[in-house]
């Protein structure tokens, strides 16, 4: 007897490690958009024991958990509110639209609760607050610390590892050539002077063309002389 009841608390401490060692699952698809605030007195005015996630009106809330109802009803501030007992703690999903399930029932990780409204006395946007505490002690617990990844951070698709030696090789990079500027264009060399000897031959020209008029003159005064000479002997 002594042995059976050992062996039957030892499965229900396994199946309670399993429970809490098990990741949860989002309830919807949105971001925190307020954080756990829990002080030493949990009681205290102006605490957040939950987390809120941002959600449009009327999105499906899906358990977080595997486990059974605890509650399913409307609760003052927190309006429609489904609790659900998975092992060792308590989830709660506050300020729902729509109830889909009923005290007693066993509900699985991702199994539809109801739907994100505005009932009660919700904060802000429309959202989901989901909180999380111990069944025992009842200390409140960061429900982010229970999750898996974030939505707005999903693992990376899985890929097809290149092959050994066809890996793509990089691409040049294209270096920019330098600009060569054509060099500037001389100058037209100036026109030369004219030839100096235009001038002189020109001055040839003239001095030739003269001489055969003093040579006329000079024979026409030789002339001249010899007439005279002639005349006075006669």
């Amino acid at each position: 007897m002594t042995r059976a009841l050992c062996l039957s608390l030892l499965l229900v401490v396994v199946v309670v490690s399993g429970a809490q060692a098990s990741p949860w699952r989002w309830p919807v698809d949105g971001d925190p958009v307020r954080r756990f605030a829990v002080g030493p007195d949990r009681f205290a005015a102006g605490q957040h024991r939950g987390v809120d996630l941002a959600a449009p009106v009327g999105a499906p809330v899906r358990s977080a958990c595997t486990g059974v109802v605890r509650f399913a009803g409307a609760v003052g501030d927190a309006g429609r509110t489904v609790s659900v007992t998975c092992g060792a703690l308590i989830a709660s999903y506050l300020h729902l639209g729509s109830v889909a399930v009923r005290r007693g029932e066993r509900v699985a990780a991702g199994d539809g609760l109801g739907t994100v409204g505005r009932s009660g006395r919700p904060r802000g946007a429309p959202h989901l607050h989901l909180g999380a505490r111990r069944v025992a002690g009842g200390a409140y617990v960061d429900p982010l610390t229970l999750l898996g990844r974030t939505p707005a951070d999903p693992s990376p698709p899985l890929g097809v590892a290149p092959r050994p030696g066809l890996e793509p090789r990089p691409r040049p990079v294209a270096v920019p050539r330098p600009r060569v500027r054509p060099a500037p264009r001389a100058a037209p060399a100036a026109a030369e002077d004219p030839v100096p000897w235009v001038p002189f031959l020109g001055v040839v020209l003239v001095v030739l063309g003269a001489v055969p008029a003093v040579g006329a003159r000079r024979r026409r005064r030789r002339n001249q002389h010899v007439h005279g000479l002639a005349h006075a002997r006669r």
